[in-house]
């Protein structure tokens, strides 16, 4: 995570400050809270971020850890590391913006993955790894960013594992462009009050104070 300050930067062409801290803070609640809700996920752990995103972590029972300063990527490869020396046998990376997560969608993709050795959520476009679920006694680099999705699975073949695509509206759905938040707002019309809803029962609302009144 980003601070949410800095965090859905390049939609400061769209939205105004307050409505991007909104979608980061209000997202990464949802997207925490539904992973901690998913039986099938022992450990919840957010990596980066500020105070905001600590204390987002706190309320919803989650782990938080700094960032070790690698980038994603590396972050990833530090991350996975960590959870097989603490003694798990799969780690899943989850971006923090997927506005429609539950931990149905969740469970559902834990299971496909307890057949395969990778498994991939890729976004509605097929660009992007909106979930990625990894066997940790096998050796598979995170490559997040561009065209993400497509680089996976060509690794996942060069390295001969086995491999799933796992594909649901819910998970496909993240929010980078404008286009993302005005699919959203026709999904979720009232968004921005439920976010700040969801914001304020987590007891929040002091982390967006200082983003009001701007443009």
């Amino acid at each position: 995570m980003k601070p949410i300050a800095e965090g859905k930067s390049r939609l400061a062409s769209v939205l105004s400050d307050e409505h991007r801290a909104l979608l980061s803070l209000g997202l990464l609640l949802r997207v925490v809270q539904s992973a901690e809700a998913t039986p099938e996920i022992y450990d919840v752990v957010v990596y980066g971020g500020d105070e905001a995103v600590r204390q987002a972590c706190k309320s919803a029972g989650v782990g938080w850890r700094q960032d070790p300063g690698k980038g994603l990527n590396g972050c990833m490869e530090y991350a996975f590391s960590e959870a097989s020396d603490e003694g798990f046998e799969f780690g899943m990376f989850l971006p923090a913006d997927l506005p429609l997560v539950t931990p149905e969608d969740l469970s559902t993709f834990v299971e496909t993955g307890h057949a395969t050795t990778i498994t991939i959520a890729p976004d509605s476009t097929d660009d992007g790894t909106n979930a990625l679920l990894v066997d940790l006694t096998v050796n598979f680099p995170t490559i997040l960013g561009e065209y993400s999705f497509s680089r996976h699975v060509k690794q996942a073949v060069e390295y001969e594992l086995k491999y799933a695509v796992q594909r649901s509206e819910q998970l496909g759905l993240d929010i980078d462009t404008g286009a993302d938040v005005e699919q959203l707002l026709s999904i979720s019309a009232n968004l921005w009050d439920e976010l700040r809803n969801e914001i304020q029962m987590a007891g929040l609302t002091n982390f967006l104070q200082a983003t009001e009144g701007t443009r």
